[in-house]
């Protein structure tokens, strides 16, 4: 991809559409640095309301960047001119509306409120509807889901009511996992909309964390896949796999969607699709390569980039499908369906005897036994991966805790801890910590070496990440440190879990993960005292 052509290009045609379709292009093709530099200048440059609106457009749909996304939003106010006409009125209302929205996901509760209460007391009844269902939908992704709710019951008491009302009505009760309350609400939206995607795809999670997972998954496999480059030919070109198909024979290309850790817990029902007579090609990311190569011999896995820089081998492939159909695909209607467990990532030996001399060779520096009566061997996570759209940034926020807070409630402790964290919250390690957190994680390179890791280890402590999916699936005790708005497959109550018997939720009750935090720290210590 030559960058100059296009910039050179846009540049000699510069225009709304363009501005919008080399964003896109540039997001799609993981080239987010270029795509910003782009917005910078126009954005700098530019007094075009249109343009600038189209900068902006292409940032809300990829990106988390408040700060520029306001500041865009502030110029195109400034330049919009103040003339007496009912349609650039209206371009103002609908600009102050989303200025509140990016001052209300950078904490600027204040003026946010006042810019939603400026647009609905200048014109309530033509702006009432939208207001409501800016403010709702941004308070939810804040984190102050009851004051979302206290204003949906205001809004659709008082009407007129809308879908993305209904919508973020059961989103807000299915987040105080209050979810069979929410199921009425979604239906209602669903039936207004019966094609919009997004409310059937809140739906179809609503109901799946209900325990619903007939109907569930069945608007779970309706949604447009959520990868990187949605214009890849066995995404958009492969015959998606139904789960009434006769697979004896026919050559299924399975692709990674979403994060690692829903391939992690999907994949275990891959073997009733190889009983069924199909030949399987998984394509999935570098850090599950070797992991899924050595847990699944019998099947061609192969990366994702590799598999997408060959489309001439469309002819070789009957159907396509995300990974993360494979419930749907396999018939699961309860938790029964789910296929009995045992461990189903595979660890070389090998590679366990190497990294039990890493952790031993740790301890043995640090002055600590590694035979006989040893302590408990604790790894940690505390934070998600790194995300980028603005509503999974939202969600890691309310996932993710940090070291501080989880060492101050787990230490002391007469165990040895060990980082499992990857990404950037691996640096809080420098900090320092009350109690040892040793940090072999230079010696881990995907995930295949994680497990390896974990399988030294006696128990695994982490928060709604990829390593808690990999520690259940290797069987290995596994707790929970659960946000206080869980995820739809840990329900909504509960300290078990059908998906993975060796885990145990641990489940927050308000925005801080310290008070969860200070109860897993008890436990830890009851488990230590009663191991002595």
């Amino acid at each position: 991809m030559d960058i100059d052509v296009l910039k050179k290009a846009l540049w000699n045609d510069l225009t709304p559409e363009n501005l919008t379709e080399a964003g896109n292009f540039l997001y799609s093709h993981d080239r987010e640095a270029d795509a910003l530099d782009i917005i910078r200048q126009v954005s700098c440059e530019t007094t075009d309301v249109i343009l600038l609106l189209a900068a902006y457009g292409v940032l809300v749909q990829h990106t988390a960047h408040h700060h520029l996304m306001m500041t865009i939003l502030r110029k195109a106010l400034l330049v919009l001119p103040e003339v007496n006409d009912e349609h650039l009125t209206s371009v103002r209302y609908d600009i102050m509306l989303h200025l509140a929205d990016q001052l209300m996901a950078l904490g600027h509760y204040d003026e946010s409120m006042g810019l939603y209460a400026d647009v609905l007391k200048a014109s309530p009844k033509q702006n009432r509807l939208a207001v409501g269902e800016h403010l709702s939908a941004c308070l939810l992704e804040a984190g102050r889901t009851e004051e979302a709710k206290t204003v949906l019951e205001s809004w659709l008491a008082e009407g007129p009511v809308s879908v993305p009302l209904y919508n973020n009505m059961g989103c807000a009760l299915e987040r105080l996992n209050r979810s069979e309350e929410a199921i009425a609400y979604y239906r209602k939206g669903v039936d207004l909309a019966p094609s919009h995607e997004l409310i059937s795809f809140g739906f179809g999670i609503c109901l799946l964390k209900a325990g619903h997972f007939e109907e569930g998954f069945q608007r779970y496999a309706l949604r447009s896949p959520f990868v990187i480059n949605p214009s890849c030919w066995y995404v958009k070109d492969l015959y998606r796999l139904a789960p009434d198909v006769a697979l004896e024979g026919k050559h299924i290309l399975f692709y990674q969607e979403q994060g690692l850790g829903d391939t992690i817990q999907f994949i275990r029902f891959l073997p009733q699709i190889l009983a069924r007579g199909a030949r399987v090609t998984l394509a999935v990311p570098l850090q599950l390569l070797r992991l899924l190569r050595q847990s699944f011999p019998e099947v061609d896995v192969r990366l994702s980039n590799e598999v997408e820089a060959e489309p001439q081998t469309q002819s070789q492939y009957h159907y396509g499908c995300p990974i993360a159909d494979l419930p749907y695909i396999c018939g699961m209607k309860a938790e029964a369906d789910i296929p009995p467990f045992a461990p189903y990532m595979t660890v070389p030996e090998q590679d366990a005897a190497l990294f039990a001399r890493h952790v031993s060779e740790r301890l043995e520096k640090e002055g600590r036994p590694t035979n006989g009566k040893r302590r408990l061997r604790v790894g940690l996570v505390w934070a998600g991966g790194k995300r980028f759209l603005a509503r999974d940034v939202a969600s890691d926020r309310r996932r993710s805790t940090n070291l501080q807070e989880m060492m101050g409630a787990l230490a002391p402790a007469e165990v040895d801890f060990f980082s499992l964290q990857y990404g950037d919250p691996r640096q809080e390690l420098t900090e320092g910590t009350p109690q040892p957190v040793y940090d072999l994680m230079d010696q881990v390179t995907d995930m295949a070496d994680c497990a390896a890791l974990m399988k030294t280890l006696d128990l695994v402590i982490s928060v709604d990440t990829a390593p808690l999916h990999l520690a259940g699936a290797l069987g290995i005790p596994v707790w929970l440190a659960n946000r206080w708005d869980s995820c739809w497959r840990w329900g909504d109550e509960g300290t078990q879990s059908a998906w993975y018997p060796t885990l145990r939720i641990f489940r927050a009750h308000e925005s801080s993960f310290v008070p969860v935090l200070n109860e897993i720290g008890e436990a830890l210590r009851s488990l230590v005292a009663s191991s002595s």
